[in-house]
């Protein structure tokens, strides 16, 4: 409609000879809009409105006319029939899943069938674990530090299906479980699916009513923690070799650093404490997906020409700290996160480039198949248009030596269970040999720590034998290019603009000559 953009006040506005009534009908004046945005807040999210709890059905598919008949509606997500407004509860009662006949015991045991799925995923299985209460739980994983846990996992006995999800956050797999062993007539079938809808919409529920509760606590919080003095980095910082940008709390003591993130539209859901040791955890029964926390505060989205997402605080620090005011640094806490949270930056700022620098685990591709920093960054850069970075280290830092006896994930889950077991003690000579067959040799373990430690560009300043020169030789040059494909766009598009201005107007002036 002939609207410009202005990236130094970051607005459209109305050029010279472009008509304004219809742009303005639209989308008012900068100043109007505020006043509008002053008169109806729009800063907290309005109360969702409240809707019965629907109650679902179990209705087969050739009786699927008669539910409707009687009042039954279909729920599209949920793949079940419900209740509806004034339906006939005489007809649709027997469609109800308690009324629904039940299945027999499983013949496995679920819950160790479960056990060994987690154990797979590089989860440490022991104790309570699984639980199979229908309850979201959090579980410790390989390489999480001190009290760390890294993985969380739901599962349910209920129903006809022993079923769950889990994922690790350290590595990114998921996974949707169900049980093995069960044949399931169309009747059982169609109850498990009306029950599981039920639960959803209770989740839901129960979750909003969580985040919401952590939120307001977080928030508070907040109110009794300090600024961290810049002069005074905490234990964590000091370790990493990283300043405190502008947004950092701590305790009075000093010691534990708080990370506070927030959703697009400015709202705090949640904190991340970083312990001495550099322990992370989240506010409980908080939301962390698509927030996110920007050094030096949220208007450094607005005064950087490129905006650099990564996972961790250490490593954005390290990257904002070579790039200086040319970047805004994002901190998305995990690669999971950085596909939800480069969609907010990209709703947030539809024109700027974004660059997601990613995190490089090549000792997770080893050992587990896949590589999630890579993988979740990539993926992520091409959802909003931007592009990924990955830090490139030494010869010998972040690969496999080649002269020792190749790992894959298959030897290295034998190794891990092996380790467990031999740890635990109690079990024969002959079986005690033939674990220790299976563990890795000294020198693979090391080679696989080694690169454990070279990921991330907070890496490669502080570990690297390239160094903080490496770092900056990488990161400017991908600043500068996204910069200038940037203002190449730009151009192009004031070209075009220009062009359709004066095309408009040979026409305007050709029907007055016709005219006259």
């Amino acid at each position: 409609m002939g609207a410009r953009w202005d990236r130094q006040e970051q607005s459209w506005y109305v050029p010279a000879g472009v008509e304004a009534a219809p742009l303005l009908a639209q989308w008012p004046r900068r100043e109007e809009a505020a006043r509008q945005a002053q008169a109806t807040p729009t800063d907290q999210p309005s109360a969702p409105v409240q809707e019965e709890p629907r109650t679902y059905l179990a209705v087969p598919y050739v009786e699927r006319h008669q539910a409707k008949a009687a009042g039954a509606r279909w729920d599209g997500l949920a793949k079940s029939w419900y209740v509806g407004e004034g339906a006939d509860m005489g007809t649709l009662g027997k469609w109800l899943p308690a009324n629904q006949r039940q299945q027999q015991d499983p013949a496995i045991a679920a819950r160790e069938e479960f056990g060994h799925e987690l154990r797979s995923m590089g989860f440490i299985v022991e104790g309570q674990h699984p639980v199979m209460d229908g309850a979201s739980h959090r579980i410790a994983a390989v390489g999480d530090k001190g009290k760390e846990q890294a993985g969380f996992y739901v599962a349910h006995l209920n129903g006809h299906v022993p079923a769950g999800y889990a994922k690790n956050n350290r590595t990114g797999q998921e996974l949707r479980w169900k049980a093995k062993g069960y044949r399931l007539s169309d009747e059982e079938r169609l109850q498990l699916t009306a029950e599981a809808a039920a639960r959803r919409v209770e989740r839901e529920a129960e979750q909003q009513r969580q985040h919401e509760a952590a939120a307001q606590r977080v928030q508070r919080q907040l109110a009794t923690v300090e600024p961290l003095d810049p002069n005074q980095p905490t234990p964590y910082l000091r370790a990493k070799g990283v300043q405190a940008h502008r947004g950092l709390f701590t305790d009075h003591a000093g010691k534990t650093t708080f990370v506070p993130a927030y959703d697009k539209a400015g709202k705090q859901w949640t904190t991340q404490y970083i312990d001495a040791d550099g322990t992370k955890r989240f506010a409980k029964d908080s939301r962390k997906e698509g927030c996110f926390h920007v050094l030096g505060g949220i208007k450094e989205l607005e005064r950087a020409p490129v905006i650099v997402v990564g996972e961790g605080y250490a490593t954005m620090a390290t990257l904002k700290e070579a790039a200086g005011a040319t970047v805004a640094a994002v901190v998305a806490f995990d690669s999971g996160n950085l596909g939800p949270v480069a969609k907010a930056l990209r709703e947030l700022h539809p024109l700027k480039p974004i660059l997601v620098a990613g995190d490089d685990d090549q000792a997770v591709q080893i050992t587990q198949g896949f590589n999630p920093g890579r993988e979740k960054a990539e993926a992520a850069a091409r959802d909003v248009g931007g592009r990924a970075i990955f830090p490139v280290f030494a010869s010998g830092e972040n690969t496999y030596p080649d002269h020792l006896p190749p790992v894959t994930p298959a030897t290295y889950r034998a190794h891990a269970n092996a380790s467990e077991l031999l740890a635990k003690g109690g079990i024969t000579a002959d079986a005690k040999q033939a674990l220790q067959a299976d563990l890795l040799r000294p020198e693979q373990v090391a080679a696989l720590e080694q690169m454990k430690k070279h990921t991330d560009f907070n890496d490669l300043a502080q570990r690297s034998a390239l160094g903080r020169e490496a770092l900056t030789r990488q990161v400017l040059p991908e600043v500068k290019q996204a910069q200038l494909i940037h203002q190449a766009a730009d151009q192009k598009q004031a070209q075009e603009q220009a062009q359709r201005q004066t095309q408009g107007v040979r026409q305007r002036q050709g029907h007055r000559l016709r005219a006259g």
